[in-house]
């Protein structure tokens, strides 16, 4: 009986946990890449699920290796870094670009296909009323997003991804496109989901240890939830992202995410296709825009002392989300890349330190491989918005495995063994110091 619910339990978390992470830009991005990608969509789907799944759970585990917060992967840099970072990931990324996406896509794949009459900010101010509604009792969110929303959601998807494998719209075709792996494994990042496993990762625990599990337990939870919720997102990854290479040869590669998604599935299951776009884009954007607004919610209440609660930092993640919303997919894809590109390798660098936190000797490593990956990213952004520093740039696309998309991969492991040394240094010679004064005072 007793292993019959540890059963339930964990599949419940694990399908919360791929519903949170399943948002609208995992819906939109995979076949965009495979467009792009054509013939060589496999090793695009390489790229997409590193980023995609494999460091967004792994995230989890590092949440969980460390104490399961945020702020305990964070203590070894300064305790100033936990709040600045975290501000800046849940304004620049949460607030303005993950949630306010969802609302858009939901009303531009879904609402508009049936009812193109309704302006958009009648289905954004629906949605972000949906949200609150869910969002408002923290204590239950992944509950009910795992027992009330995922189910309907899995099974659209896995219906859609069978029907788009099995009975192609077309055959790849070769493109243009130079290095699909890199091109997939950077546009991945639009997904936002590392950033969701940080986010989402202290909510999961919460939601484990109120089933009853704790320590070794808790962690065997975890761990299966996210091998779920894993393989979920890898077959339905696959599908969609081949869904798109196999209209390689159809459409132009210029074509809107949007538009593409909703012409795919037009193609693939005619009229009814619609309706289940329809459903599948609420479902998706529904589960992660809740689960996203519950972390910050949070957040802004634990960053204020209470002085915001956390149904009013809920409400005013939805309102702002209902502001950007209105904007509409395309221009928030735009104006949020040079936002990811500043942010995400570090969140990366992040979750592999605190896989290996254990093993590192020190805070300095810590602190010397975030600020190397940080002045990397930094400049890199800074390419991307056209400021004039091609002599930077150029010595960065130098760098080992840069021209895959970790141009931060070699100045992180380089900070983080000086920042070692360095620190270890500076401990010596301060015990030495403590050392010898208590003498030349005797």
């Amino acid at each position: 009986m007793q292993s019959n619910k540890l059963v339930q339990n964990t599949v419940i978390i694990g399908f919360a946990l791929f519903a949170v992470f399943f948002g609208a830009g995992n819906l939109i991005f995979p076949p965009t890449i495979g467009l792009a990608s054509g013939t060589n969509w496999l090793q695009a789907l390489i790229g997409f699920c590193i980023t995609g799944i494999a460091l967004p759970l792994l995230a989890v585990i590092a949440i969980i290796n460390v104490g399961g917060k945020f702020e305990d992967l964070t203590k070894p840099i300064s305790p100033w870094f936990y709040k600045v970072f975290n501000l800046l990931l849940m304004v620049g990324i949460g607030m303005f670009v993950t949630i306010p996406r969802m609302a858009a896509t939901t009303h531009e794949l879904g609402v508009k296909t049936f009812f193109p009459q309704v302006p958009s900010i009648v289905t954004i101010l629906v949605f972000f009323a949906i949200t609150f509604y869910f969002a408002m009792d923290r204590s239950n969110v992944i509950d009910k997003i795992g027992k009330i929303l995922t189910p309907l959601l899995v099974v659209i998807l896995t219906f859609i991804v069978i029907k788009g494998i099995f009975d192609p719209i077309g055959s790849p075709i070769a493109t243009e496109l130079k290095n699909p792996f890199s091109n997939a494994f950077i546009n991945a990042y639009q997904t936002g989901d590392v950033i969701t496993g940080i986010f989402c990762a202290p909510i999961i625990i919460a939601a484990i240890i109120g089933h009853g599990y704790k320590g070794a337990a808790m962690k065997k939870v975890a761990i299966s939830a996210t091998v779920i919720a894993g393989i979920g997102l890898l077959v339905v990854y696959g599908g969609l992202l081949y869904l798109g290479a196999a209209g390689s040869g159809l459409y132009p590669k210029d074509i809107e995410s949007t538009a593409l998604v909703s012409e795919l599935i037009n193609r693939l299951l005619g009229n009814s296709g619609a309706i289940l776009l329809a459903i599948t884009i609420a479902l998706a954007c529904l589960t992660s825009a809740i689960g996203v607004t519950a972390v910050i919610g949070d957040f802004l209440n634990d960053l204020t002392n209470n002085k915001i609660s956390y149904r009013y930092g809920a409400l005013i993640v939805c309102l702002v989300g209902a502001a950007m919303g209105t904007l509409g997919v395309e221009k928030i894809i735009n104006y949020a890349m040079p936002i990811f590109l500043a942010l995400y390798p570090v969140a990366i660098v992040l979750v592999f330190l605190g896989l290996f936190h254990k093993a590192l000797p020190n805070p300095g490593a810590y602190r010397g491989a975030i600020l190397l990956t940080f002045i990397v990213s930094l400049f890199e952004t800074m390419g991307a918005l056209g400021v004039n520093i091609q002599g930077i740039l150029n010595l960065i696309s130098m760098l080992p495995f840069s021209s895959n998309g970790f141009s931060w991969l070699v100045p992180a492991i380089v900070g983080g063994i000086f920042g070692a040394v360095i620190y270890k240094l500076a401990s010596n010679k301060q015990e030495q110091v403590s050392f010898i004064e208590p003498e030349e005072k005797a």
